[in-house]
């Protein structure tokens, strides 16, 4: 299905507040969380479009969703204009210093996770590998350098010049800059949507960030165990049993459950 809506504005720009609008006008809208949480997204295509650009199909990266936000997609904006001409670009907006702020208090603390991919499922390694990969325009990440995530004086230069970037490279008619608060006014004009009856959404707030992302880390471990179910349904239920070595604390044992590791 060709992407009609794609939102450039860089991750934790209130992009899950667009993608619930979105959503409520109709659209079936891709969000950084899609590529854990639904079951029909493959993470290894994503890690194949950064380390291979031009090698992707976008229509079996996206499926059947026809509207898009958040990470990684204001990575591959260019890309994805190109490739779907008559779609049209949302670029979500607010001061660098505002953004710094949001992340600190969201993606930042989940970076302290990094070493614990030997407890990942498959799916989030190769998520979390893009994202380290692309996260920072210009800069590739390891988990052994992420200083410059604690720099904030370069991340806020860099999230700037994402936005002057997007605002030089998508045609006029082609782009909504819209700011934190603008509602649904400008949206629906801009998409030629009637205007809900309903308030604007506000969602993913620094609160609420470290439910939605746990959660969705639950689920992403979840594929694979059902996965696992199908392939050893013949064995007995002691040969598939999740095992824990003895002394593991329940922290450990809980962090185990979750498949506990960050995107981020």
């Amino acid at each position: 299905m060709p992407l009609q809506v794609i939102c450039a504005g860089y991750s934790r720009t209130g992009t899950l507040s667009l993608q619930q609008a979105l959503d409520i006008l109709g659209y079936r809208t891709h969000h950084g969380m899609s590529v854990l949480t639904d079951p029909s997204q493959n993470a290894s295509i994503w890690l194949k479009a950064y380390k291979n650009p031009g090698s992707v199909e976008w229509e079996d990266a996206y499926g059947d969703y026809d509207a898009a936000s958040d990470w990684p997609t204001c990575v591959f904006y260019k890309e994805l204009m190109e490739r779907y001409p008559e779609s049209k670009v949302v670029l979500s907006v607010r001061s660098a210093e505002s953004w710094y702020k949001s992340i600190q208090k969201t993606i930042l603390p989940l970076v302290q996770l990094r070493h614990m991919g030997n407890m990942m499922p498959e799916r989030v390694r190769q998520v979390r590998e893009t994202w380290f990969g692309t996260f920072v325009r210009g800069h590739k990440m390891s988990l052994n350098d992420i200083s410059i995530l604690f720099d904030r004086k370069k991340m806020m230069q860099m999230y700037d010049a994402h936005i002057e970037e997007v605002k030089r490279t998508v045609p006029a008619d082609r782009l909504l800059i819209m700011s934190l608060g603008d509602g649904w006014e400008p949206l629906c004009e801009f998409l030629g949507k009637p205007i809900p009856n309903r308030h604007y959404p506000v969602s993913n707030t620094g609160g609420d960030f470290s439910s939605i992302f746990w959660t969705a880390m639950k689920r992403s471990s979840r594929f694979g165990k059902k996965k696992k179910s199908k392939t050893t349904a013949s064995r007995t239920s002691a040969a598939t049993a999740t095992v824990v070595p003895t002394g593991t604390s329940n922290k450990q044992r809980l962090t185990n459950d979750e498949g506990a590791a960050a995107v981020a």
